[in-house]
């Protein structure tokens, strides 16, 4: 079976699921709220890098350290701080 047609059938049963649900909305607010906190997330963990650069200290930038420093906002910044400080 060519790979188009694999991609056709997914797509097709995504939007039938879509179609089916009772709420079209919430799912699709959910994925964008992760969305949001995943860039916010980034954001921090960038200018965390920044400050961090003096003292020779470096956060990796990857999705689930994204999502932690986006979903829990500084007090996950800390935490991820305090994780590498402990790990190292």
């Amino acid at each position: 079976m060519p790979i188009e047609y694999v991609i056709a059938i997914v797509i097709a049963g995504f939007l039938f699921i879509v179609a089916a649900s009772k709420s079209v909305k919430t799912p699709l607010r959910w994925v964008g709220l992760a969305a949001l906190n995943l860039v916010i997330g980034a954001v921090l963990l960038f200018f965390a890098n920044l400050v961090g650069e003096m003292a020779g200290f470096h956060l990796p930038i990857n999705p689930v350290t994204a999502l932690i420093a986006g979903f829990l906002r500084l007090p996950g910044l800390a935490a991820l701080v305090m994780i590498k400080l402990f790990m190292m």
